[in-house]
């Protein structure tokens, strides 16, 4: 058996020397390390299907009320619509609501109203049944998910905050966001939230696109309370969001300390049980530098087994959470989220252990075999 493997051999060892000590400290890394991907995955989820929703609306940018923490509270009104409409190089406006309402027993179903055009609606796949045309009245389009789901049919009617539509189609994007969700007009969204003349946003394309920029800020010049941005950056935008990056971003930083805090403390006292174990290896020509690195896997080793085993129990909680509260969103492990966590995991058992295993390469043969 070459070095390396009975280095490895004793890095399992001495973890299952203490089981219960050592299980405790993975627990502990193991449920730092679920919260922080936790929230990855609420965040990173939100924010790539509000991005997909508005990119795929066809725009250069969007126009939103400025001082809206989301999209949903977001108001803008149809004179800034006409407005805009009315300035050079642009293309088209079209205005858009996002809203939620209980259909049957879901308390939560994302709502879009749009303006009932080819434009607006190709992003919208018909798989039975057909689309809205301009001149419909209390029809709708369904997502295939919330179809399946709940039992809708082409043909089924169903009520919406006291009014009876009667779904015409159903539609797949491939997006939770979107295929849990139900179209409807513009108009008709506007009458049943209580929101006349006014839309969540405005979707704005310019004739050239070079002059974008030019054109977002004469629009934020001539409406101070609303902001122009490119459709890639209105999820970054949205407070809400922004709030949970900043919750996660909070939590792995507690995680690591008091991670880190748990490792050295399970690892200094596993140096001080095996003094005499180190001094003799010290005594058959082991170097510090070597003992330095045993005790270091030791502690990398207990805080990467408890970050496979956090990324693993978030992975299935949150979306198991998630389909209880049937909630329309994809919360998928991404390369980049595993990788992050797994980061974290790594920082957490380098600093844990650094400080033991330091202690322990420095310990003289004589002493600490003099260890009792």
């Amino acid at each position: 058996m070459g070095m390396k493997e009975r280095i490895f051999g004793m890095t399992l060892k001495s973890i299952v020397r203490k089981k219960m000590r050592s299980g405790l400290t993975v627990l502990g890394i193991a449920i730092g390390i679920m919260l922080v991907t936790a929230l990855l995955m609420v965040s990173t989820g939100l924010e790539a299907q509000f991005k997909r929703v508005v990119e795929e609306g066809g725009g250069d940018f969007v126009v939103m009320d400025k001082t809206a923490p989301d999209l949903m509270l977001s108001r803008v009104d149809s004179t800034a619509q006409q407005a805009i409409e009315r300035m050079g190089g642009i293309s088209w406006v079209s205005g858009m609501i996002f809203t939620t309402a209980q259909i049957g027993d879901r308390p939560y179903v994302m709502m879009f109203g749009v303006e009932t055009t080819e434009r607006n609606l190709q992003q919208f796949k018909i798989i039975q049944g057909r689309t809205l045309n301009q001149d419909d009245r209390g029809k709708i389009i369904m997502g295939r998910t919330i179809a399946v789901q709940e039992g809708y049919q082409v043909g089924s009617t169903l009520e919406i905050k006291g009014s009876s539509f009667s779904v015409v189609g159903i539609y797949e994007t491939g997006a939770s966001f979107e295929d849990g969700g139900v179209i409807m007009s513009l108009s008709e969204v506007q009458t049943l939230f209580d929101m006349r003349n006014l839309v969540s946003l405005l979707q704005v394309k310019a004739e050239d696109t070079t002059n974008t920029e030019a054109i977002r800020a004469e629009v934020e010049s001539t409406f101070p309370k609303f902001i122009a941005l490119k459709s890639t950056d209105v999820a970054s935008k949205q407070e809400d969001l922004q709030l949970i990056t900043s919750i996660s971003a909070l939590i792995s930083l507690i995680a690591i300390v008091v991670g880190s805090i748990i490792v050295m403390n399970t690892m200094i006292m596993s140096v001080m049980e095996r003094t005499r174990e180190i001094g003799i290896l010290r005594a058959v020509g082991w170097k510090s530098r070597k003992v330095l690195s045993m005790v270091l896997k030791e502690s990398l080793a207990m805080s990467i087994i408890g970050g496979v085993i956090g990324i693993v129990i978030a992975a299935g909680l949150v979306n198991a959470l998630a389909k209880a509260a049937q909630l329309p969103v994809d919360l998928p492990v991404t390369a980049d989220l595993v990788v992050s966590a797994f980061i974290i995991a790594v920082i957490l058992g380098f600093l844990g252990g650094f400080y033991p295993a330091l202690r322990a390469s420095r310990m003289s043969p004589m002493e600490a075999l003099s260890h009792e």
